[in-house]
């Protein structure tokens, strides 16, 4: 059986020890076709950009034309080559590994990833630079000045042009957006290192030196800054061509988990989890049928899966657990993370956020709501839903992201209360509620929380959020597969709580949730009567008629206290 070829971004690597691949050197040719030899791609982290990078590395690059067959063969591209396979010399840039601490460990961490670089590519091809004295190219103190020399080189020598790739453009760039937006706008300016580099780049494409460039990151913030240095190259992150260039497709998802070895019996509840978690992702304004799957995400269950006969307890990678910091540094830009809570409220309460989207960042102007759902669009924290009107309608991708949010939520609560819970007791009060049927406990710890933050500023009561309140507790705990919003014969359930494998949890429920004002608590009697009504109707329903041990609650808080608290039955 083939490996599985999780955290694998070396194609000769993955074709050499017969890793499992799913194709995707037909766009290969889609790419070349364009007539735009300039081109930017731009994907969530873990979407596949380094290994599509070493791909065309591999088959670009003069020094791989003797293995072409052994490395290409299987697939598409090896059975219907271009043109242009192995014809160029490839130089190779990779921005990730920077010390952004302060400007100069950035520009000398920057200029060291160019010298690598470099350094590799006159390794490669000194049989097309006789004599050339490649120290004198590696002594040069920036980044530019290093390229100058190199092109210069070229332009003296008979050897073929340049396929230049960038991969991770733009990974330092948004670690500065977080915390030094000051160092950010140094770097990308008119005199900045970064803004040379690149301007740099842009002369050599008019020498015809580089024939072509593809360049991957994340986000735009980098090449809007840089607008006026290198403005040649062609953004095809939201062109619907090659919306499945990175990530996996559904029906691929299904190949990979019937090779690892899971039934048709079992296939579509596998499947319906995958989805549930992995799925979602859409980058085009008209999404695609289905959307697409976080590959990493999906080649860690695979590995789990072979790893231990069954699907992995959490589905929550924890390379990927650990990405619920980020989204506080997002949310951090400019130092107006609680300005921004009241997003985070509209995200995890609708589900859905509409914006026009901001197709280029200026950090000369304040940074506006739009650009800061732009940005976590970019950053694969949000994904696109649909049009509305001339807006976008954005939102969470899966449960995954859902998680993280609510992640970063739980740790806003821990700040901002003064005797926080520890996850122990919330954990033992879920297990209590999931074997007893007893949500007494855990309630009682949402409305110690609740009336801790009565007296924030950022917190707007209502409903919706004692619900996420609630909801950021239960994600504390693996044992539920947690519904907000459940849509059950158009009417639409609070939070539903469903049994998740491999957790035998004995009860699955159903929470309706109710709010009043401390002086609307006169309507108590009432809203507990149009409670009871509304969970008795859900109950009905096929959805959750069928549900096997479900538990109906109804919870009713006044203010930040729990006022009732009922098991309602049909």
């Amino acid at each position: 059986m083939q490996k599985i070829p999780y955290g694998i971004s070396d194609f000769s690597r993955l074709s050499a020890e017969d890793y499992y691949f799913v194709d995707r050197t037909d766009y290969i040719a889609h790419l070349e076709t364009l007539g735009e030899p300039y081109l930017i791609y731009l994907r969530p982290r873990r979407f596949g950009k380094s290994l599509f990078i070493s791909l065309l590395q591999h088959y670009y690059g003069v020094e791989f034309r003797d293995q072409f067959v052994d490395l290409f063969g299987p697939y598409h591209i090896g059975k219907n080559p271009t043109p242009l396979a192995n014809s160029y010399l490839v130089l190779r840039f990779e921005f990730s590994r920077i010390d952004t601490t302060t400007e100069e460990s950035t520009f000398k961490d920057f200029l060291n990833n160019v010298r690598s670089g470099v350094s590799d590519f006159l390794g490669k091809y000194q049989a097309f630079f006789p004599g050339l004295n490649k120290e004198e190219i590696l002594r040069a103190t920036a980044p530019n000045e290093m390229l100058l020399r190199l092109f210069d080189a070229h332009s003296l020598a008979q050897a073929p042009q340049i396929y230049l790739l960038i991969d991770e453009y733009d990974h330092f760039a948004n670690e500065l957006v977080s915390f030094n937006l000051g160092l950010f706008r140094n770097i990308v300016s008119k005199n900045g290192f970064v803004r040379k580099f690149y301007e740099a780049i842009k002369a050599a494409t008019g020498e015809g030196i580089v024939d072509r460039l593809f360049v991957t990151g994340v986000t735009p913030l980098t090449m809007d800054s840089l607008t006026s240095g290198f403005n040649i190259g062609s953004n095809l992150s939201r062109n619907r061509l090659f919306q499945g260039m990175m990530g996996f497709r559904e029906h691929e998802v299904k190949d990979l988990l019937r090779y690892i070895g899971i039934g048709e019996d079992k296939l579509a509840t596998e499947m319906q989890r995958m989805k549930d978690w992995y799925n979602g992702y859409h980058f085009s304004s008209a999404p695609s049928d289905g959307g697409l799957y976080n590959p990493d995400m999906v080649l860690y269950y695979a590995k789990e899966f072979l790893s231990n006969g069954e699907s992995p307890a959490d589905m929550l990678d924890t390379n990927i657990a650990s990405d619920y910091g980020k989204i506080r540094r997002l949310f951090s830009v400019g130092g107006k993370e609680e300005e921004r809570l009241g997003v985070l409220e509209r995200l995890l309460g609708d589900g859905e956020i509409s914006t026009p989207m901001t197709a280029e960042f200026s950090f000369e102007k304040n940074f506006d709501t739009s650009d800061f759902l732009s940005l976590l669009y970019y950053m694969g924290m949000l994904t696109i839903k649909g049009i509305d009107l001339a807006e976008v309608r954005l939102g969470i991708p899966n449960a995954v992201i859902q998680q993280l949010y609510f992640r970063y939520f739980a740790q806003l609560i821990r700040e901002h209360i003064e005797k926080p819970v520890q996850s122990i007791e919330v954990n033992a009060a879920v297990r209590e509620m999931a074997r007893q049927n007893n949500p007494r406990p855990l309630i009682e710890i949402v409305s110690d929380a609740l009336q801790q933050l009565s007296n924030r500023d950022w917190i707007q009561f209502d409903e919706k959020h004692v619900k996420m309140v609630l909801i950021s507790y239960l994600h504390s705990s693996q044992l539920y597969f947690i519904k907000s919003e459940f849509e059950s014969g158009q009417k639409y359930i609070d939070v539903l709580l469903l049994r998740r494998d491999p957790f035998p949890a004995p009860y699955q429920f159903a929470f309706e949730l109710k709010y009043l004002k401390q002086k609307d608590a006169h309507q108590l009697p009432q809203t507990i009567s149009t409670g009871r009504e509304q969970l008795q109707g859900y109950l009905q329903k096929e959805e959750l008629s069928s549900l096997s041990d479900l538990k109906a609650w109804l919870m009713v808080f006044i203010g930040g206290e729990i006022a009732h608290l009922e098991e309602v039955s049909t």
